[in-house]
C-alpha cells in the first residue's frame, strides 16, 4: 500500500513538472493589445522613415561641403582673372586720362591718302574695340568673382541649417529606436511585431512608394488643369459681381473632374471639409489617406492656389512629416487661374460644407 501511494504521488509530481513552462514569463513581460501591437509597428515605420531623411541629409551634407570647396577654388581663379583684367583696364583708363589716346587720333591728319586715311581709321577702331573689350573684361570677371563670394556665403547658410536638421532628425530617430527597443523587450510579442515591422516597411518601399509618386504625379497634373476646367463650365463661375468673380466648385464635381483625368484618380476621393480636405483612395490592396488644406500663396506676379498636404496614411499606418516634406517637394499640388485668364488673379480661397470657394479679381 505504502509502495502504491509513494509511486501515485511521484507520478504526481512529474505530471507537473511536464506540464509546467520550463522558462515561466518574467513579471516584467506582458503581452501587448491590438492597438499597442499596431502603435510599435507605426513606430517602426516612422523610424524607417526618418531613417532615410537622416541618410538623405547626411548625403546632402557631403555635397554642400564638396561645393564650398569647388567654390573657394573658383574664387581663387577669379581672383587672379580680376587682377589680370584690372591691370589691363588701368592701363586703359591712363592712357585716356593722360591723353595718349587723343595723340593717336592726330594721326588721321598726318596722312597722305585717302587709302592712308581708311587703314588708320580701322586702326584706330582697333584701338577702340581692344579698350572697351579690356574694360568690359574686368567688369565681368568682377561680376564673376562677387557671383562666387554669393554662393560661397549661400552654400555655407545651407550648410548650416543642413547640419541642424541632421542632428534634430538623427537626435529624434535615436529616441524613437530607444522607446521601441524598450517596448519590444518587454512584450511576449518581440519576435511578431519584429517581422510585421519589417514586412510594412518592405511594402511600403516596395509599393507604397511608388504608388504614391503616381497619385501625386497624377494630381499635380489635374490641380495644374482645374482653371481651364472650371472656367469653361458656367455652372462653376459667378459673374454678378465683373470686378471680383467667384469659382465655387463641389468636392463631387471636383471627384468626377479627377475622375476623367486618369484611370488611377478614378479610385481617389475628395472630401471638402470646414478648412480642411480629405482624400481616400485604394488600389488592390493598397489603401492611401491624405489630409490638408488648401491654402493662398502669393506671388510677385500672380498668385496660386496651394493644396498644403500635412497628413499621409498608408494602409492604416500615418507617414512622418519627413516623408511629407520630401514629396512635397518633388510634386506641386495646386493651380494658377492667372495662367489661364491672364486678366484673373486669386484673392481667397476656403473649403466648407462640401465645397471650394475660390474669390477672384479682375486684374488689367
Amino acid at each position: 500500500m505504502t509502495y502504491k501511494f509513494v509511486a501515485m504521488m511521484l507520478s504526481i509530481l512529474l505530471l507537473t513538472q511536464i506540464t509546467l513552462p520550463l522558462q515561466p514569463i518574467s513579471a516584467e513581460e506582458k503581452t501587448p493589445t491590438q492597438d499597442e501591437a499596431k502603435d510599435l509597428v507605426q513606430k517602426g515605420l516612422t523610424i524607417f522613415e526618418i531613417d532615410k531623411e537622416v541618410s538623405r541629409l547626411n548625403e546632402q551634407d557631403a555635397s554642400i561641403v564638396a561645393q564650398i570647396k569647388q567654390n573657394e577654388q573658383d574664387i581663387i581663379k577669379q581672383n587672379s582673372n580680376v587682377d589680370n583684367t584690372r591691370k589691363h583696364a588701368g592701363k586703359v583708363l591712363r592712357a585716356y586720362y593722360t591723353g595718349d589716346r587723343d595723340s593717336i587720333w592726330m594721326l588721321l591728319f598726318t596722312v597722305s591718302s585717302f587709302t592712308d586715311a581708311l587703314r588708320m581709321f580701322e586702326y584706330l577702331q582697333m584701338i577702340i574695340s581692344n579698350d572697351h573689350r579690356a574694360l568690359s573684361a574686368f567688369t565681368e570677371s568682377f561680376k564673376k568673382l562677387k557671383s562666387l563670394r554669393t554662393e560661397l556665403d549661400s552654400s555655407h547658410a545651407q550648410l548650416q541649417k543642413t547640419k541642424e536638421k541632421f542632428l534634430t532628425q538623427r537626435e529624434r530617430l535615436v529616441k524613437l529606436q530607444e522607446e521601441l527597443d524598450k517596448q519590444l523587450a518587454v512584450s511576449t510579442q518581440a519576435q511578431v511585431i519584429e517581422a510585421q515591422i519589417k514586412s510594412l516597411n518592405d511594402q511600403w518601399r516596395q509599393e507604397g512608394i511608388p504608388l504614391f509618386r503616381e497619385y501625386l504625379n497624377s494630381l499635380s497634373s489635374a490641380f495644374r488643369e482645374l482653371p481651364q476646367y472650371v472656367t469653361k463650365e458656367s455652372k462653376f463661375m459667378d459673374l454678378s459681381s465683373i470686378k471680383n468673380p467667384v469659382i465655387t466648385i463641389s468636392d463631387k464635381d471636383f471627384n468626377a473632374y479627377i475622375h476623367s483625368k486618369n484611370d488611377l484618380l478614378q479610385n481617389l476621393n475628395f472630401e471638402f471639409a470646414d478648412g480642411f480636405i480629405i482624400a481616400k483612395g485604394k488600389k488592390d490592396h493598397v489603401q492611401i489617406a491624405l489630409q490638408g488644406m488648401f491654402i493662398l500663396k502669393e506671388l510677385p506676379d500672380m498668385n496660386e492656389v496651394r493644396f498644403v498636404v500635412d497628413k499621409l496614411e498608408f494602409n492604416g499606418f500615418q507617414l512622418p512629416d519627413t516623408t511629407i516634406e520630401d514629396f512635397m517637394k518633388e510634386f506641386q499640388l495646386g493651380f494658377i487661374p492667372k495662367k489661364i485668364v491672364n486678366y484673373l488673379d486669386v484673392v481667397s480661397v476656403e473649403t466648407k460644407n462640401g465645397f471650394a470657394v475660390v474669390k477672384l479679381k479682375l486684374s488689367l
